[in-house]
């Protein structure tokens, strides 16, 4: 039997192989770029990490803003999209390469803004200590966390009780403002948390958030 993070990768892996799976591949989030686009003056470095970028739709995005993007996803097939896509656009620039959002070998402390699309929501809860304390060694003091993930709107979880799902071995959860704020709340300030309740992409909340100052932290 499968292992469920075994059956989650299959998942994605024939999702990209494919590229049909139900979510925007070239066009990015407004809610996302809108962050961006206020922290372009306060990202004093620029260094942007996409984490699971999958076809790197924000990572273009975020180049073209002017960030200094590396962008990452554990599916190699998801980074050569990724790769195309940001060849046809003619952006260059971007580092792409594999990891693991659990266990990200880069720099301690490189990254001045750590964008999040659909990572952590597909993270079982069991992982979220790993996953946090992996974005917390790469973001510099003071750093920022664009975050967007699955709010109870979204159609897999209207009606549902439970806050999770799993259809064709991916796992998927919801959140409310305050499960974003227990786990994330101690190390990040809150900036602006908006839900997307209309479009396509109904059903996400989109956070901005700030590392927290720590004592000895510059």
């Amino acid at each position: 039997m499968l292992s469920a993070k075994e059956a989650n990768r299959r998942y994605f892996r024939q999702a990209y192989r494919v590229g049909r799976h139900g979510w925007a591949t070239e066009k990015p989030s407004p809610y996302a770029t809108g962050f961006l686009k206020r922290l372009l003056p306060l990202a004093q470095g620029r260094r942007l990490l996409d984490l699971g970028c999958g076809e790197g739709r924000h990572a273009i995005a975020a180049a073209r803003l002017g960030f200094k993007v590396t962008a990452v996803d554990y599916e190699a097939l998801a980074l050569k999209r990724a790769r195309d896509f940001a060849r046809m656009a003619g952006v260059r620039g971007i580092r792409f390469c594999r990891a693991n959002a659990l266990r990200m070998a880069l720099p301690r402390s490189c990254f001045d803004v750590i964008l999040d699309y659909g990572c952590l929501h597909h993270q079982r809860k069991a992982d979220w200590p790993a996953y946090l304390a992996s974005i917390l060694g790469v973001l510099k003091p003071q750093g920022f966390l664009v975050l967007s993930v699955f709010s109870s709107r979204f159609y897999l979880f209207r009606g549902s009780r439970r806050p999770w799902h799993i259809a064709q071995g991916a796992y998927r959860r919801c959140f409310r403002p305050k499960d974003i704020v227990r786990l994330l709340g101690q190390d990040f300030e809150v900036l602006r948390m908006r839900e997307e309740k209309e479009g396509d992409q109904r059903g996400f909340w989109h956070v901005l958030m700030r590392r927290r100052a720590r004592l000895g932290q510059t």
